[in-house]
């Protein structure tokens, strides 16, 4: 199975006539890889062109991510190659299981910034040092979670630097474990190239005069470092840059108060469904940091539309399995209460169509003329819970209960203080006074991980019950992400990472194979109590 024999970078462009024609790619406006770096109208669609790959890697981003996890299986027209990924046998040839595309974005990005690096050396001043700057950034980050995607679907990743110019002969490049990539790119964002790390907030809007929803493209830095932090077991770090992103200190300009807090600002009066079913895509719902967006008036297209829609029209090549929809049946899961409806379940994270279930979330109030539905790379909630996945790391069990169900704002006091659990100095930001939780900002009755149907008799200062709490706390965890995040491609990955950093391979294993039906249980179990099957074993062939 052949991934490239060579490197060859061809960077794209994007428009830049107005917002709406934003990722708009024709004949007319797509540049040659020679001609990108001319002038500086020329470097700043290049910059654009890299944004725009994000609209074809994050639907197969999500696709290969559910089909691994247990929410989402294939449907009976869904080609083989659905299947092989779904029970962890991936085959040659398999397109779904591809990497090409996320090395392609790494590509793209040390093209861009060689490039960007030897025009502004040539030309100072042209390009203003701010643009300049945020651009490089911006390709920094990008390439920074290409990588990460690599490292987290295949266990390992072909590393090759941004200054390496035109074919590259792979097989002379080292080829990096998951657990040597993950430091390697925490260095790179925090040291980055041309004296430019990875950290500073890409402002399109700003630099490049347009408006509204178009800020929201860049890859958030911030979520991404939180991201990386947890993956390298770095929990403070992970909880002190997730709990500055969600309360503005990572955001300029000032003055975005409380934007990703969950709190009762959340969505702008809005419900939790809109953050799917509004059209364009709204970020005033103080929930999307990192968006892929998409217009079906420029001719843009989601494709997760026709993937999930059971519609004659469509693919309809994916469906939620018993799995997924249980969480949001009967009696409610984590409060243990009858009649309490989770507004995040039927009708909205799925629902029926010609007979059919579905997901909703790319199909909610869009038709087959008009397939644009967004698809949130980082939203605020996802950071809530891997705050709250750090914290657990940490033993602070209360304050993760907290994030999980009521937030901060019961325990604010005054200025910066807060009483137990958030009186720490990592928690003092007078911001967090409106946070209200996952849970929380949506009404839903508390879960804790001291409930006694979790606990049982346990001596609460026993050994015993901070273990036992400790794992309650991961699963609830995990939990919660199914029912917030189904369909985005985020759970299998929350999976691998807890059970990854608490050596605990069975939990993963348990959880996964609920799946499959009942016989087939045994067989899938023992393979995935190896890490080593979490990964997909796509073949190279880096010899020439």
């Amino acid at each position: 199975m052949k991934l490239l024999k060579t490197l060859l970078t061809v960077t794209l462009a994007a428009s830049l006539v107005s917002c709406e024609s934003f990722f708009e790619q024709t004949p007319d406006n797509m540049l040659e890889a020679d001609d990108n770096y001319t002038d500086r109208s020329n470097v700043y669609a290049s910059f654009m062109g890299l944004m725009a790959t994000l609209q074809d890697v994050a639907p197969k981003l999500v696709v290969t991510a559910e089909l691994q996890g247990d929410l989402i299986m294939p449907t009976d027209q869904a080609p083989d190659g659905y299947w092989e990924v779904y029970r962890y046998g991936v085959q040659p040839g398999n397109s779904v299981a591809d990497p090409t595309p996320l090395y392609r974005i790494v590509m793209n990005c040390n093209d861009f910034m060689r490039n960007t690096i030897e025009y502004n050396a040539s030309y100072p001043g042209v390009i203003p040092v701010s643009t300049y700057r945020q651009m490089i950034a911006g390709a920094v980050t990008l390439r920074a979670w290409a990588y990460l995607n690599i490292g987290t679907f295949y266990g390992k990743a072909v590393y090759y630097d941004y200054a390496m110019t035109g074919e590259t002969d792979l097989s002379k490049l080292p080829v990096l474990s998951f657990d040597e990539l993950i430091p390697e790119l925490i260095h790179f964002m925090n040291t980055g190239v041309d004296n430019i790390n990875g950290l500073r907030r890409v402002d399109i809007n700003t630099m490049f005069g347009t408006t509204g929803i178009w800020g929201s493209v860049p890859i958030s830095p911030d979520a991404l470092m939180c991201e990386l932090y947890l993956w390298n077991k770095d929990y403070e770090s992970a909880a002190k840059k997730g709990i500055n992103l969600i309360t503005g200190q990572a955001l300029t300009p000032a003055g975005d108060n409380n934007k990703f807090t969950l709190s009762e600002q959340f969505g702008k009066t809005k419900e939790w469904h809109t953050l799917f079913s509004e059209t364009p895509a709204n970020p005033q719902t103080n929930e999307g940091l990192t968006m892929v967006l998409y217009d079906y008036s420029q001719r843009q297209i989601n494709p997760l539309y026709s993937l999930f829609s059971s519609d004659a029209t469509c693919q309809y090549y994916m469906k939620p399995t018993s799995v997924m929809t249980s969480r949001y049946t009967g009696r409610d899961y984590q409060s243990g209460v009858q009649n309490v409806r989770d507004p995040r379940g039927n009708d909205v994270s799925y629902g029926t169509l010609m007979g059919e279930t579905v997901l909703n979330k790319y199909i909610l109030n869009r038709t087959i003329q008009q397939q644009d539905a967004p698809i949130y790379i980082y939203r605020a909630a996802e950071i809530h819970l891997m705050i709250a996945e750090a914290l657990t790391a940490l033993g602070n069990y209360d304050a993760a209960d907290a994030i999980l169900n009521e937030g901060f704002k019961p325990y604010y006091v005054s200025g910066n203080r807060y009483n137990q659990p958030f009186d720490a100095p990592i928690y003092a930001f007078e911001k967090l006074k409106l946070g209200q939780g996952v849970r929380g900002r949506l009404s839903i009755p508390a879960v804790r991980s001291t409930d006694s149907r979790f606990m049982g008799d346990l001596e609460p200062e026993s050994p015993e019950y901070a273990e036992r709490r400790h794992m309650v706390l991961d699963s609830l965890i995990i939990e919660e992400a199914a029912r917030e995040l189904a369909g985005e491609g985020k759970r299998w990955f929350t999976m691998m990472r807890i059970a990854r950093n608490t050596n605990d391979p069975k939990m993963l294993a348990r959880m996964v194979t609920r799946k499959f039906a009942v016989a087939e249980r045994p067989v899938y179990a023992a393979k995935l109590e190896d890490p080593a099957n979490w990964f997909i074993d796509y073949d190279l062939e880096l010899e020439n």
